[in-house]
């Protein structure tokens, strides 16, 4: 060959790539690092009560918020078991994260459940003037039951987005991946 030369020595750059692809072939540290960064981001989503992309989720109904003791202004966090069930988990495919909880999808994308019609026992107290509040209690406070029928009704629960990533975090989860890469690289 005539002209200027340049000799091209493969081997560190084939050594480079090699890294790169037994990398890829086992992905299970970058799916661990991912499924940390996840974690991570929907814990503080909890605590923000936002989607994904920010928005508040739906506020609770004031029947609701009434009724709620604990975390009476906290959203999908009443003993904080949403929140502590999120799991990743990954194979040689891929990677999946959420919870097993079937009440994490009712609360992510709404849900209208039917109640049937049902007899139930309510509890009182019964004064010593042998009249009946309109309180119920427990029943290990009464001393009068009642048997009712309730009638079916539905309850609707709004859209509450928790689960998922936004643009910028999706951006992050691509440069922990470059990031890993390239450290496999040696570089």
């Amino acid at each position: 060959m005539a002209g200027a030369k340049i000799d091209f020595d493969h081997k560190d750059v084939s050594a480079k790539i090699g890294a790169a692809i037994q990398g890829l072939d086992n992905p299970g540290p970058l799916f661990q690092i991912i499924i940390e960064y996840l974690t991570r981001v929907h814990r503080q989503r909890f605590r923000n009560q936002v989607s994904p992309e920010g928005t508040p989720w739906a506020p609770l109904s004031p029947a609701y918020k009434k009724r709620k003791h604990r975390n009476a202004n906290k959203i999908l966090t009443l003993r904080g078991h949403l929140a502590g069930t999120l799991r990743g988990q990954y194979d040689q495919t891929g990677l999946e994260f959420g919870t097993d909880r079937p009440y994490g999808a009712a609360q992510h994308f709404g849900a209208e459940i039917d109640r049937a019609a049902s007899t139930r026992e309510v509890y009182f107290r019964q004064k010593r003037d042998g009249s009946v509040g309109n309180q119920f209690v427990k029943k290990g406070k009464s001393n009068f039951a009642q048997t009712v029928n309730v009638g079916g009704y539905k309850i609707r629960i709004p859209a509450r987005p928790w689960l998922g990533t936004n643009e910028q975090q999706n951006n992050q989860i691509v440069k922990k991946a470059h990031d890993y890469l390239q450290d496999a690289m040696g570089g």
